[in-house]
């Protein structure tokens, strides 16, 4: 369930998502959304739940609307560095949600994983799915 209750899914078309990974199986998106408000406005956070059991399956994601407030959330919250640059967190800084390290990335949706920047999917070129080659 989303932290925003049960209106139903919003409208992610235009937002940037964020895999929150490692969360604990107690973690609600409430816990979650102090951490990632600082950095911007938050749209959307989903904590996807075992069927059976209901449980939480240890990963949430988070939506941004902007991309810049995304990048910082990712900068600032991920609990490893994965460039060299000054807000890289050193190692007695690295956040912990409910006991356990946090890592935060752009999240990559299944087939279309190729084509997406920056947890946005892009637009897929005209290309023919013909397995014909092509002609001259």
């Amino acid at each position: 369930m989303s932290h925003f209750g049960r209106t139903g899914p919003p409208d992610i078309t235009d937002t940037y998502s964020l895999l929150v990974l490692n969360i604990s199986f107690r973690t609600t998106a409430d816990d979650l959304f102090p951490y990632f408000d600082k950095y911007g406005k938050v749209v959307d956070i989903f904590i996807p739940r075992n069927r059976r059991t209901g449980d939480s399956r240890g990963f949430a994601f988070v939506r941004y609307k902007y991309a810049d407030e995304a990048q910082k959330a990712v900068d600032r919250l991920d609990g490893w560095c994965h460039s060299v640059s000054p807000v890289c967190l050193s190692l007695n800084e690295r956040k912990v949600v409910d006991g356990r390290e946090i890592t935060v990335q752009f999240a990559k949706y299944g087939p279309n994983a190729e084509r997406i920047d920056k947890g946005r999917i892009i637009e897929p070129s005209s290309r023919s799915r013909s397995r014909s080659p092509r002609r001259r």
